[in-house]
């Protein structure tokens, strides 16, 4: 029992502390604090022992030697008094003072002591672990004196429901403060009324009490913008211990007066008026260019224009036949003019395979071309079906108008209402921003006045402050007012406090986060599982975070393998169209193997198989009657290009046929004659000149017609030989001549 216990801890001490960590004798430091000498119930000189009620210990208090100290002289630990079920268990543990530098080199734990703080002129430090105790029962007697088991007095800066109110004599909560609010009587009721008691609860009497009074009205004169910096300002003034309320934490305000820890982190955002959707004929139209960003159309473009220009330029290197006839050469505005014919031409055709899906099949095209087409046939692919998968979803989307970013509002000039206490955070924050600051101190419902003036285009708002006022988010569905989720800027929410109460406030206030289950959003939950918090309308804008997934546009990144692959296809293929090219220049045999137009004709044995030289000849006079007709009047190789025959004269005068003329033609049509097979044949020949057909005749070509130069006659064989000998010309002449003697048939 507690007696026995104090007979054995008060016999003479048997230890001194550890070797490293020796007690030591303290009575000429505790002796020099004058101003709290007092004298013991022995008549011994003494020091008053401040956090036990001025108890007076003699001063040798806590020195030289380890012993149970606060059981002889702590009153808490008076043995006539006590029983086992009060008696507080640190009265029963040793401890000394000792040298703070020496036993932080060891593993005993040292602390400084609270009834000698820092600035009550002595350092005295001590230790239980030196005289083999335990810390713990003292410290939780220090735990439970946090806040020193006062009353605390706080004021309330105004009505919030469901925050902070009161109500009146009906029991009906009211909305604007009256004489009421300076009756101390009448109890205050809210969210953070019921945390705070829950922390007065779990103290274990460390808060005494709380009361709650009103602000001052010479601080509301000082700051007329702010009833919460006016209540603050009563801390400074001396008028009360705290505050209670969501006070943001600001620049202003710390200068007054110190703060809790944070009991929640208050997100301001941005207010914009409920968007409505987009219905105007230019965004319609623009619907079909969505699924793809302006980027990738310009890819999709150039990949279409550099198709065509090297399709031209394949199908110019590709052909290796030379002309019937020299021509002189065209000017620079013809040869312009006529390649870009082509170019558009080619365009268009490409660009009509993109549309359609696919690219046209041309088996006479040449290896270069083809290569190409390969390529630009599997960009066509995953474009058009990236293409096809997303323009669905867009045409049927219906796309609100509005700006809900804190950027978007401040490129766009848009005036911002904001709380004046933030005004120093807010514009140091957004220094391009145009705020509007409300000044007569209705806090956010004098933000949303004004709004209705017409001072600005939108809101920035606390949520911690508003979404739980049912009065205030029923003027916003008034209003046409919503929450977005565009932070503006972000504030911790504590409670201004006078210093020497603020650590163990702030003490209690994560004791009770930690371990006891004890926060404001605890508080919060269950004061709305109480009432009913519903507002009329939805005040949330929640279509913005799911906007930027589901039609999300297809960026260049996106098609980079079907870019890469054509571009492989049109590298490989300019590379072979070069080295064409250049073979074709420097007579390379090899060059009709990449650059001559390349078709399989599986049937090409068959036909010399099965068609006689007679059908060959045959298809060949239906085919080339004028050219038939032309050789034969010289050798069977010899063809006329240019003669000179009797023709009719141009002036009438006569009939022109004694008149031998040279005339250049292009096209001789020769007329078949009745006479001899030896004699003249009559020609038709029109002039080079002026396109004027005549009639003569033409004889022997030897009498008659001048022959053709050797080299050009040799060329213009060639081309009419290659002709002859293709076996696709071939089957597609005896096709036509199989048609016409069915037509005669």
């Amino acid at each position: 029992d507690p007696q026995s216990k104090y007979q054995t801890m008060t016999s003479p001490p048997s230890s001194t502390g550890g070797t490293s960590c020796p007690c030591l004798n303290k009575t000429a430091e505790l002796a020099s604090l004058t101003e709290r000498a007092c004298t013991t119930p022995s008549g011994e000189p003494g020091i008053i022992l401040t956090l036990d009620n001025g108890a007076c210990a003699p001063l040798h208090y806590g020195s030289s030697v380890c012993q149970p100290h606060d059981l002889v002289y702590d009153p808490n630990c008076d043995v006539s008094l006590a029983t086992n079920s009060n008696f507080p268990h640190y009265c029963f543990q040793s401890w000394c003072y000792v040298d703070v530098a020496s036993c932080a080199k060891t593993t005993n734990a040292v602390y400084r002591s609270s009834f000698f703080p820092a600035n009550s002129g002595a350092e005295l430090f001590y230790s239980y672990d030196t005289c083999n105790s335990t810390t713990e029962d003292w410290l939780s007697v220090l735990e439970r004196d946090s806040v020193g088991a006062v009353e605390i007095k706080a004021n309330v800066p105004a009505y919030q429901k469901p925050m902070l109110y009161k109500r009146d004599g009906d029991g009906v909560i009211l909305a604007t403060p009256g004489e009421e609010y300076y009756n101390n009587s009448v109890p205050y009721e809210g969210v953070y009324i019921d945390y705070v008691s829950d922390l007065v609860r779990i103290s274990n009497g460390d808060i005494q009490d709380i009361s709650y009074t009103y602000k001052s009205m010479g601080s509301v004169a000082m700051h007329p913008s702010s009833h919460y910096t006016a209540a603050v300002q009563d801390i400074e003034n001396g008028l009360a211990d705290m505050s209670v309320g969501p006070f943001w934490i600001t620049g202003q305000r710390l200068k007054m007066s110190a703060f809790t820890v944070p009991l929640i982190y208050d997100k301001t955002v941005l207010v914009i008026p409920k968007p409505r959707n987009k219905n105007s004929l230019s965004y319609q139209t623009s619907k079909v260019l969505a699924p793809f960003t302006a980027g990738l159309w310009g890819v999709v473009i150039l990949v279409i224009v550099c198709t065509s220009l090297l399709s031209v330029w394949f199908a110019k290197g590709s052909s290796v036949k030379r002309p019937l006839r020299r021509r002189p050469k065209p000017s620079f505005r013809q040869e312009l003019g006529v390649w870009s014919r082509l170019s558009l031409d080619s365009i268009l055709e490409k660009g009509l395979f993109f549309f359609s899906g696919g690219v046209g099949q041309d088996e006479g095209s040449s290896l270069p071309y083809k290569l190409l087409l390969f390529g630009f046939g599997f960009f066509i692919l995953i474009t058009v079906s990236s293409y096809v998968a997303n323009l669905a979803a867009f045409l049927t989307r219906s796309v609100p108008d509005y700006i809900a970013t804190m950027e978007g509002a401040v490129k766009n000039n848009l005036k911002i209402c904001g709380h004046p206490a933030l005004a120093e955070e807010l514009t140091t924050k957004w220094p391009d921003a145009k705020f509007v600051f409300h000044t007569e101190g209705n806090e956010f419902f004098g933000l949303l006045d004004d709004y209705r003036a017409g001072k600005c285009d939108v809101l920035a708002v606390g949520r911690e402050d508003t979404t739980m006022d049912l009065e205030l988010l029923n003027q916003f569905c008034d209003e046409g007012l919503v929450y977005t989720n565009s932070l503006v800027m972000e504030n911790p929410i504590a409670f201004p406090v006078s210093p020497e109460l603020a650590s163990g406030l702030s003490y209690w206030i994560l004791n009770g986060d930690k371990y006891r289950g004890v926060n404001l959003q605890k508080s919060k939950e269950k004061y709305i599982a109480r009432n009913k918090l519903q507002p009329k309308c939805n005040v949330e804008l929640s279509a913005q975070t799911t906007e930027r997934n589901v039609y999300a546009q297809i960026m260049p990144s996106n098609m980079f393998f079907p870019i890469i692959f054509w571009l492989a296809c049109a590298v490989v293929a300019v590379t072979l169209q070069i080295v064409h090219m250049w073979q074709a220049k420097n007579g390379r045999k090899g060059s009709a193997l990449i650059g001559r137009v390349s078709t399989l004709n599986l049937f090409k044995h068959i036909d010399h198989d099965i068609v006689s030289p007679k059908e060959d000849d045959d298809v060949a006079a239906f085919a080339f009657p004028r050219a038939r007709n032309l050789v034969a009047t010289t050798s069977p190789a010899s063809i006329i290009d240019d003669a000179s025959c009797r023709a009719p004269s141009r002036n009438n005068e006569n009939d022109g046929l004694t008149k031998r003329s040279r005339v250049s033609f292009r096209e001789p049509s020769v007329i078949p004659d009745n006479g001899a097979a030896g004699g003249p044949r009559r020609v038709r020949f029109i002039d080079d000149d002026d396109e004027f057909p005549v009639e003569g005749t033409c004889e022997s070509a030897p009498i008659e017609c001048e022959t053709a130069s050797p080299l050009e006659k040799d060329e213009f064989d060639d081309r009419i030989r290659q002709l002859l000998d293709d076996p696709s010309v071939v089957d597609f002449l005896k096709c036509c001549k199989e048609m016409k003697e069915l037509g005669r048939n």
